[in-house]
């Protein structure tokens, strides 16, 4: 339009500057305005669960201790009641690190109806909707550029970063290992115990108040994690994976079957086939003990002396659990037990 009238050329960027000192914006002069987004809220605990990564802050490579390294936080948080159920720091932001977030968080405070997460790789991977298909909880794919549902996990990580992290800059912390020993001090001591300014009650109140999780049993657990991975079967019923060869039942000779394995431990493997249990392999060759995928985080430990908000922290949470009774032993055996 400004060409055809004015015969110049003038740069959009320059146009949004000079809307924006008007009050206006781009969209609005394609007749694209933002949309209006009212409050979300689920009306239950564990109705939905949003979950994301933090970037968070660079601690020694226990490699290479005169480095530092890195860390990405994963960590999920209840729609309604605002608690977490687990966050967890890790050298890398890979699927083995969102699995391990999610079974601890469904271990500690119940199972989920849905999960509400972005598009980035590890919430689109086929594992995560295997996982989710197994326990019966629905993954949902936030829609690029409409926030709706995504501002309290956003507004979680400025806690983070607000209450936690610059401790953790003034302090500092040796490990790993520590780090998330504090984080989760913080979380069960600080953040679960101070009253929410929309809810009006803490976390830990509004999530427990009239309500009991449902924790599936740990062989469900284990089985809903397992990964999965098609292999034909050889001549000598043999399989291979990840550089190891697994002796398998005979009659499977020249089938193609399914290998469910916990990918920290390949010792172990379950064959199916056509989705019906043909028992498990018998390691033939063992050469690795660990999926080529997956790398154990460092558990590493270097003592650190003085007294600290950090240890502070640590030290009530560790005292707080001798106080508490995990939810599976007020529960009866029916309640338990999966349906």
């Amino acid at each position: 339009m400004i060409k055809k009238t004015k015969g110049i050329v003038v740069s959009e960027r320059t146009i949004r500057r000079h809307l924006g000192k008007r009050g206006a914006t781009f969209s609005e002069l394609k007749g694209t305005a933002r949309r209006a987004y009212g409050r979300f809220e689920k009306a239950t605990p564990n109705e939905m669960w949003v979950g994301d990564v933090l970037h968070g802050p660079k601690i020694p490579d226990p490699k290479n201790p005169s480095k530092v390294k890195k860390t990405y936080l994963f960590c999920f948080i209840d729609d309604y009641s605002r608690i977490v159920p687990h966050g967890e720091f890790f050298f890398d932001e890979t699927l083995p690190r969102l699995e391990r977030s999610l079974r601890v968080g469904i271990e500690k405070r119940g199972l989920p109806k849905a999960l509400y997460v972005d598009n980035g790789a590890v919430f689109i991977s086929n594992q995560l909707d295997l996982i989710c298909a197994r326990l019966g909880i629905k993954r949902i794919l936030s829609t690029p550029g409409e926030p709706a549902g995504r501002g309290k996990i956003e507004r979680f990580f400025r806690h983070v970063r607000q209450r936690f992290l610059v401790e953790v800059e003034v302090e500092g912390v040796a490990t790993l290992a520590e780090l998330n020993r504090s984080f989760i001090s913080w979380v069960e001591v600080d953040y679960h115990h101070r009253v929410h300014s929309e809810t009006k009650q803490t976390p830990l109140e509004r999530f427990t108040d009239s309500f009991t999780p449902h924790v599936p049993n740990p062989q469900t657990l284990y089985q809903a994690f397992l990964w999965e991975e098609e292999r034909g079967v050889t001549k000598t019923a043999l399989v291979s994976l990840a550089g190891n060869r697994y002796e398998v039942d005979s009659h499977l000779v020249g089938r193609k079957v399914t290998l469910r394995f916990d990918p920290f431990d390949l010792s172990r493997i379950e064959v199916f086939f056509r989705d019906e249990p043909f028992g498990t392999a018998k390691p033939h060759t063992l050469k690795a003990f660990t999926h080529p995928d997956v790398r154990k985080p460092s558990e590493e430990e270097r003592p650190k002396t003085g007294i600290d908000y950090l240890a502070a922290l640590r030290a009530e949470h560790e005292e707080s659990l001798y106080r508490q009774i995990p939810y599976r032993e007020l529960l009866g055996k029916d309640e338990t037990r999966d349906v």
